[in-house]
């Protein structure tokens, strides 16, 4: 019932919208996901920077987002909606030390983004794994949704 309300909260807060809950959306999402971080795999030794962008837009956001869509959510466009995206994460799948990582990375890549902070190889292949283990637990929660 907790998270019922915290998501509730979010909604009164404009931050997250209630829109029709979608297995098949949450799947093609998680999909994309995949298809990032294949390719943010494959370039991540000579360009980890370009890897951490996808590893948050990419990955991590979008399986935040499939997890949201899954529960009948979407963040909306109010600033700070990357933020929230983490935070509904936590509140509807737990994971506090994986979310708190995926926070981290949300941080490290605006940093190098609007920043231009270099990314070393090791902080983008540990975000490229945490964003691996998120999509796991998102796809999880799709097949539990499907049976």
């Amino acid at each position: 019932m907790a998270a019922a309300r915290e998501l509730r909260a979010f909604v009164e807060r404009s931050e997250l919208e209630k829109v029709e809950a979608s297995v098949d959306k949450a799947q093609a999402m998680l999909k994309d996901a995949e298809r990032s971080l294949k390719a943010a795999r494959s370039i991540v030794s000579v360009d980890p920077k370009s890897a951490l962008l996808l590893a948050w837009d990419g990955i991590a956001f979008q399986a935040l987002a499939a997890a949201l869509l899954l529960a009948g959510y979407r963040v909306t466009t109010q600033p700070g909606h990357h933020r929230v995206a983490v935070e509904a994460g936590r509140t509807l799948l737990g994971q506090e030390a994986l979310l708190s990582r995926i926070g981290a990375l949300r941080r490290l890549r605006a940093r190098g983004m609007y920043e231009s902070e270099a990314v070393k190889r090791e902080e983008a292949i540990a975000a490229l794994d945490d964003g691996e283990a998120l999509v796991a637990i998102v796809r999880k929660a799709v097949a539990a949704a499907r049976a």
